[in-house]
Parts: structure tokens; sequence; C-alpha cells
């Protein structure tokens, strides 16, 4: 315990979850990819009787159902998060599961990611979520020079930084060259 607001104790905690993001003191990047892949792998578990065994449902419907149940868990928090080769890897593997239920395949059939996603027109999840972090960095262009957003987003740390390996930044990995 730390202290206190009119009288309430505030409790000292090294995470907690904070609409359905959680927050933690290491920045563990990886770990938070990894839960938003587990809530959107149990979403996606729940739906697959209804997307792999329905035969009559048309395809176009199942990768409706995928955009509006699945990819929004999946790349929660996307628009403001650095991401890693790592952090990419498990967002394309996840959906590519997604994607493989839709078309009744497995990766026995040996047929190319690639090929899945030109037939359900779903783009790759990596590059969906860059044009949507260059969205929300065009937003926040918008928004006046006194909102929060925008100070956080043009503000420079202060401070030392320690020897080890700098980490990954957002800033700088929204600028790329749009997808074509």
């Amino acid at each position: 315990m730390r202290g206190s607001i009119k009288s309430y104790p505030i409790e000292q905690v090294t995470k907690y979850n904070y609409l359905g993001a959680e927050i933690s003191a290491k920045r563990d990047i990886k770990q938070e990819v990894r839960t938003q892949v587990m809530k959107a792998a149990r979403i996606s578990g729940c739906l697959y009787n209804l997307i792999r065994s329905n035969k009559y449902m048309s395809t176009e419907c199942k990768v409706r159902i995928y955009k509006t149940n699945v990819r929004p868990v999946l790349t929660y928090v996307s628009e403001t998060r650095a991401e890693t080769a790592c952090t990419q890897q498990l967002l394309r593997t996840t959906e590519m599961k997604t994607i493989r239920a839709i078309h009744r395949k497995t990766l026995r059939d040996k047929i190319r990611c690639d090929h899945l996603r030109h037939l359900s027109g779903i783009p790759d999840i990596v590059k969906w979520t860059e044009d949507r972090r260059r969205e929300w960095d065009a937003h926040v262009g918008r928004m006046e020079d006194n909102r929060l957003a925008k100070i956080a987003r043009d503000s420079r740390p202060r401070g030392v930084r320690s020897l080890d390996r700098p980490k990954k930044r957002w800033k700088g990995r929204h600028i790329k060259a749009p997808s074509p």
C-alpha cells in the first residue's frame, strides 16, 4: 500500500487490466499480444463448429463473422503498440487458423496462406494493423495541441536509457509507405 485518496487506500500493483488490456510495469509486449491472441482464439474456438461444420453458410458470411468477432479482439490496442517480429507471427498464426477453418482446410492440405487470403478477401493482419496505425496517427494529428493523446505522441521522454538493447518504439513504425 502506497497512499490513500480521501481515506481510500491505493494499492501498488505490477499489472492490472484496463478495458480488457493488461497494463504492466514490465512493458512486456509479447505477453500482451499473447493475452489478446488467447482471447481471440477462445472466440474463434466457440465459433469453430458454426464456421467449420456448416457447409451451407457462404464463405462471405464466415469472413464477416471473423471480421466482426475475432479480428477486433485480436487487434485491440494495436494502434498504439510497437510490434516485433514475434508479435507479428503470433497475430498471423492466429488469423490463419481461423481462415483455414473458414475454408475447411488444414495444414496438411498444403495450400498457401496467400491463396486462402485471396479466396476470402482478408488482407494480412499485420498490414491491416499498420494501416490502422497510420489512420490513428492522422486522427491524432488533426487534434488540437492541448489534447492528451497528441501531447503523449509528440513528447519525448526525459531521463537516461538503460544500457541494454532499446525497446521497440511505436514512433517511426507507422511512418512506413502505405501498403499496396
